[in-house]
Parts: structure tokens; sequence; C-alpha cells
């Protein structure tokens, strides 16, 4: 019960609350806030992360995860500060050097229909699964997609999962969506 209170908390939590309960699943703070990084590295890192766990964490908390961490937890290089120079003869710096403007750009329309996929297959995983196992288990098993459905269709048929067949059809989409199958 305890843990389904706290999965449910994600889909609607925090952009704190999700840092602890994705990026402290598996690392320490010391770790994860002990790096600087620019915006585009750390949206790799977070993006090389959803591809260890990706039923961990969601297509939609990766945006969510890379700001906060950049722009709350401010873990991005210090500002270099240039020499002062008359703006006659400052030079230019390079172009593919210098950071866009927006380093997170507004998400696409389709967001938020994928969102609701992230958001109602995550609850529906958690509450099915944690009737028999931990979530370290669950995420522990889940690595591809493969064996992901493997799993599904084999717990389906165990007596008591209460995995309807409306049920399998959306955990399947949310395994897609996370794997990346089309």
């Amino acid at each position: 019960m305890l843990t389904a209170l706290l999965f449910s908390l994600t889909v609607s939590a925090s952009p704190r609350v999700l840092y602890e309960q994705k990026c402290l699943y598996c690392h320490s703070e010391e770790v994860t806030e002990s790096h600087r990084r620019t915006p585009r590295e750390w949206k790799k890192v977070v993006s090389r992360m959803r591809a260890k766990a990706p039923v961990l964490i969601t297509r939609s908390d990766m945006r969510v995860l890379t700001e906060y961490i950049v722009k709350t937890l401010k873990l991005v290089p210090p500002a270099r500060k240039a020499p002062a120079m008359p703006e006659e003869h400052a030079p230019e710096p390079p172009k593919e050097l210098e950071e866009p403007e927006e380093p997170f750009p507004p998400p696409p329309m389709v967001m938020a229909e994928e969102q609701q996929v992230d958001e109602e297959g995550a609850e529906l995983m958690q509450r099915r699964c944690s009737k028999c196992h931990t979530l370290v288990r669950v995420f522990g098993k889940l690595d591809s997609y493969e064996r992901s459905l493997f799993t599904l269709k084999r717990m389906r048929l165990k007596t008591g999962s209460g995995i309807s067949r409306d049920d399998y059809e959306r955990l399947e989409a949310f395994l897609k969506a996370q794997f990346g199958v089309q």
C-alpha cells in the first residue's frame, strides 16, 4: 500500500520528488550532484539512464529531470567571465561552442498524449505488479521490450494477477512507448 502511494506520487509529483524517486533510486546525491555538465550533456546522461531503466524513467520524465538538474540544482559549469575589452575589439565566440538560447524546446503537441500513456501505464504497472513483487524486482527484470512483453504475458495468466485484457493492452502500449517499439 505504501509503495502504491509513493509511486502514484511520481505521476503528479514535483520535479524534486521525481528526481529523488528516479535518479536517487540508483545513485546517491553525492554521486549525482558532484558533476557539472552543460544542459546538452545532462540531456545525454538522462537519456543514457533511461536506456538502462526505461520502465523507471519514462519519456516524459526525461525533460522534467533534465530541467530540474540544470535549472534548479544548477549542476552546470560556472559561467566563464570574459576579460573586459572594448566592444569593437571583442572577438565573436565560435558558433559551434555557443549553447542554444533555449536548451529545452517546448514539447511537441503529441507530448500530452505520450504523457498520458506514460502516466497511466506507470500507475497501472505499479498497481498490478506490486501486488506480488517489489518495484526493485520489477524494474530490474524489465530491461528489454521482448523480455517485458514475455513477462507480462506470463504474469497475466497467473491466478490473482488482476491483469485484464484491457490492462494488458494498456501495459503493452506503455512498454512499446518506453522501449521505442513501433
